[in-house]
């Protein structure tokens, strides 16, 4: 399940188009502003599935089937703010915190730039980090559980690296 990007985030159409060209099944959310929850959906094309929906950001039409959260093993998560840890700071909705706590074991990958990452951001106790951030300056992976280590407990590799 992929986000789509909206405003100044990390333009994700040319993943969802690969995605697609690639043969694989995409989802992408549909948000239910009254209970501020996400329903992912499939789409099969960027053109003919997505539009303008919830706060302007663009989601699949009402012809796209919902997916089954058991059927989604890879989300690629939004935020304002990224935390050095993998929590994240989203736009205020809640959306997908709320989300997150439904979706059963999935990779659950960030992708943000350098510049939204700080070194903590506020949580709850119901915040669930990424399992993997993505930014221009490299790849974060974050062991569950482990934080006291450097790079907040995670194993970081970046593209100047060998």
């Amino acid at each position: 399940m992929f986000f789509v990007s909206f405003g100044s985030e990390i333009d994700t159409v040319p993943m969802i188009e690969a995605a697609l060209a690639q043969g694989k099944r995409v989802a992408a959310p549909r948000a239910h502003p009254g209970s501020r929850a996400l329903t992912p959906c499939e789409i099969r094309s960027i053109a003919e599935d997505l539009a303008p929906g919830a706060h302007t950001i663009r989601e699949p039409r009402a012809h796209c089937r919902p997916v089954a959260l058991e059927e989604i093993d890879l989300v690629i998560v939004p935020a304002a703010v990224w935390g050095e840890d993998g929590y994240r700071v989203g736009y205020g909705g809640g959306y997908y915190d709320r989300f997150l706590s439904r979706l059963p074991p999935a990779t659950r990958v960030g992708l943000g730039l350098e510049m939204q990452v700080v070194s903590h951001v506020p949580r709850e106790p119901q915040d669930l980090p990424v399992d993997v951030l993505v930014t221009e300056a490299g790849v974060r992976r974050f062991a569950q559980g482990d934080s006291d280590t450097e790079e907040g407990g995670r194993d970081v590799t970046r593209p100047d690296s060998t």
